[in-house]
């Protein structure tokens, strides 16, 4: 089992492990070692505008030295999906994004795509993990550590800018769009992009400090967007994350527009236009069943992956799919994109309301999200779920009890030792009732499972 690794590369608080130089050196390396068997190996990298992002930059950079990787360039603040499609683009052997997406500034992260721009698949990065550790067990720090050669090239930004502009050919001048760009790396991109596809544009959260990322806005904390549309009669906002790898919306009424109802939208246009071949599209065991059921409606077969945008994709690749996404707003449009894109996700949608002269509002007369109950409970202990009876019987009855109009899905958290539980349902009262009487019932067999 991977151990730095999570759903979406490593993460971690900066200064501590494993974002502390000694690890971040020893990573460095392990990446370098990754690339040991091409010929004169070349390195893309990028970053949020965390404070912390260009320090761990450098010590990735260091190693890289050390390793004898000569060409390194440094494309400055840029998306996710940006340093995806630039590392596939220019055909670069490995890109590093430095960013921890939506997590506060103290935090942050490093997620690898190959030069085809996918992210890096289990298999590789537990080989890389396991060199990681095998340096940690090894390694001494300089103590005055050079940092690594690197070799500025932010004018690539203008080649994904570029890119994100040839997405839509229609004119977008009747819109009034808000964006929420965070403070993070899409401060300077969304805006110009939709501007320059013609959009009257009202932006908020634009002036990253290196402190104030993800703080009280964006993505997570849609409350200033909706004043923003609400008061200046804007007909929608659209909201990201840190590294804007996905994007959240807000009606013309104020009403939120999640990653369910955008999945729904762009579903519904592709099949109507015949370019959802598969007549599949990819959630998650997170997307809401109302969202299924409207989605089958339409003659579109939803399937369900584990959380985490790389699950989604791998499904998608299985199954044909051109669409896939999460509630959180994570979309990924196969056809366009390797990978999930807030900006892109947001021009898409915005060329389906044109296409069709609709609202974002019209749309959300479509289906009516199930009641959804998220909770959970401390455990001492990760039981596997599958290899107990007892813990297995209690959740089935449970799901039972929500019979056909309801879903509960329980599991395990992958960064924390709690025990998470999802229940929706049309009668919410009902939802609550079932997941509150299941934690008591599980809550009492692990106080039983203690020595």
């Amino acid at each position: 089992m991977k151990r730095l690794f999570g759903t979406d590369g490593i993460r971690g608080t900066v200064n501590s492990f494993p974002l502390d130089r000694k690890t971040l050196n020893c990573i460095g390396m392990a990446l370098a070692d990754h690339l040991d068997s091409l010929l004169n190996p070349c390195v893309l990298m990028g970053r949020d505008t965390r404070d912390s992002g260009q320090w761990i930059l450098d010590c990735l950079a260091q190693s890289f030295v050390q390793k004898g990787i000569k060409i390194i360039h440094d494309v400055g603040v840029i998306t996710t999906p940006g340093l995806s499609y630039l590392t596939c683009l220019h055909r670069y052997d490995m890109g590093i994004m430095i960013s921890a997406s939506h997590n506060p500034y103290h935090d942050n992260g490093i997620k690898l795509f190959s030069n085809d721009g996918f992210k890096l698949d289990d298999e590789k990065e537990s080989q890389i993990e396991q060199n990681i550790f095998s340096y940690i067990d090894t390694f001494s720090i300089s103590e005055n550590p050079q940092n690594g050669q690197t070799y500025k090239k932010e004018n690539l930004v203008e080649d994904y800018v570029n890119f994100l502009r040839d997405q839509t050919v229609r004119d977008l001048s009747s819109f009034r769009i808000g964006l929420d760009v965070c403070n993070g790396s899409a401060y300077s991109i969304a805006p110009k992009v939709f501007s320059d596809l013609g959009a009257v544009v009202t932006v908020i959260n634009k002036h990253p400090d290196g402190f104030n990322i993800n703080r009280n806005c964006g993505s997570l904390h849609l409350e200033s967007l909706r004043k923003l549309v609400i008061e200046n009669q804007l007909d929608f906002g659209i909201a990201f994350d840190g590294d804007a790898d996905r994007c959240l919306m807000v009606t013309g009424s104020g009403r939120i527009f999640d990653g369910d109802y955008i999945l729904y939208a762009l579903a519904c246009d592709l099949k109507k236009h015949g370019k959802l071949i598969s007549g599949k599209v990819v959630g998650t065991i997170m997307t809401n069943l109302a969202a299924e059921k409207a989605l089958t409606k339409q003659g579109v077969e939803l399937i369900r992956s584990a959380v985490g945008d790389r699950n989604v994709l791998i499904d998608m690749l299985k199954s044909g799919s051109v669409l896939g996404g999460e509630p959180s707003g994570h979309i990924i449009l196969r056809s366009l994109h390797n990978t999930g894109d807030g900006i892109l996700t947001g021009i898409k949608l915005t060329e389906v309301l044109c296409r069709n002269g609709l609202s974002l509002d019209e749309i959300l007369q479509a289906y009516k999200p199930y009641p959804q109950v998220l909770d959970g409970l401390k455990v001492t202990r990760k039981i596997s779920i599958q290899e107990s009876p007892q813990l297995t019987g209690l959740i089935e009855s449970a799901r039972n009890d929500l019979g056909d109009s309801g879903r509960m899905v329980v599991r395990y958290s992958g960064t924390e030792p709690l025990l998470r539980i999802m229940a929706e349902g049309q009668e919410i009262q009902e939802v609550k009732n079932t997941v509150e009487k299941l934690k008591n019932k599980i809550g009492l067999f692990f106080k039983s499972m203690e020595p």
